[in-house]
């Protein structure tokens, strides 16, 4: 079976990430990477960087999120193409531009990382873009496709060939997308543990980054099983385990609004998208 392009699709703007300042003492008990003793400057620097890349990252996912709503109802119009009103409702999904006031790119890591992690990136984002790009132009061949009619001269085959690309694609540019922020968690990780030492916010901000690992070993777990009878057991109680995170985080007392306009607001609809992913979850698990 298929499952959804990407499970996870928190398209948020996780505010509470992109902060300054912080504690300089360094943390020598809790070394991760070279960069657990970075400075502040540095620090600040891959905080930023991680930003940049986890907002291109969602941006893609909100998109790519709109291509598999798209395909699942084309696949199914493809099967019954005498239906006149089959492809009804279809909208081709656009792609929006996420604005950012930071002068990094994701295309040029910042030189606090050190060149290995440099080079690692900038391999990692390339190979995400072009395989976008990639997805982007044979989904406008399926758009146009669909459009022409052209179902009718084949009998959907070219339909359902260029969705199967599209998935497979998807697989590829998945790949990239899990060792970015793979790589991130852990290197971001040491720079957010200096940097936000003693920021107010910091119990808000390292709950919902357990959320997204949480849902990111969940998705490879789920997507990567060769044999769903086999890992059901496992799955499912990754599912409650999911599932009694999001219960805990949900039921902490939100930012206090007053002194942080609106973290509040921004936190508990951080919370409602991770529930929304949580169903997206369990009706894979139902489907497989």
């Amino acid at each position: 079976m298929k499952f959804p392009i990407k499970l996870l699709v928190v398209a948020v703007a996780i505010s509470f990430t992109a902060c300054k300042g912080g504690d300089k003492k360094e943390n020598k008990n809790e070394n991760k990477t070279e960069y657990a003793d970075a400075g502040n400057d540095d620090a600040n620097e891959i905080v930023e960087y991680n930003n940049v890349l986890v907002s291109l990252t969602d941006q893609n996912n909100a998109y790519l999120k709109r291509v598999d709503e798209n395909l699942q109802k084309i696949s199914k119009a493809l099967m019954n193409p005498d239906n006149r009103f089959a492809f009804m409702g279809i909208v081709s999904p656009y792609s929006s531009s996420s604005f950012s006031h930071s002068k990094l790119k994701p295309e040029t890591p910042p030189s606090a990382l050190s060149n290995d992690d440099q080079k690692y990136f900038k391999e990692n984002v390339a190979g995400l873009n072009e395989t976008l790009a990639k997805i982007k132009d044979t989904y406008k061949t399926l758009d146009d496709y669909i459009k022409a009619e052209d179902w009718k001269d084949d009998k959907s085959a070219k339909g359902n060939k260029l969705i199967d690309s599209i998935y497979s694609m998807s697989k590829t540019y998945y790949t990239y997308d899990e060792n970015l922020l793979a790589k991130l968690e852990v290197i971001g990780d040491d720079a957010e543990r200096i940097v936000l030492k003693t920021h107010p916010l910091k119990e808000y901000i390292f709950a919902m980054k357990d959320d997204r690992k949480a849902a990111g070993d969940f998705n490879k777990l789920i997507i990567g099983t060769k044999n769903f009878k086999a890992d059901e057991g496992k799955i499912k109680s990754a599912y409650e385990s999911l599932t009694a995170q999001n219960t805990k985080h949900t039921d902490m007392d939100a930012p206090d609004a007053a002194k942080f306009p609106s973290k509040d607001g921004s936190f508990k609809t951080f919370n409602e998208s991770f529930k929304d992913y949580l169903i997206e979850a369990k009706k894979a698990i139902r489907d497989a």
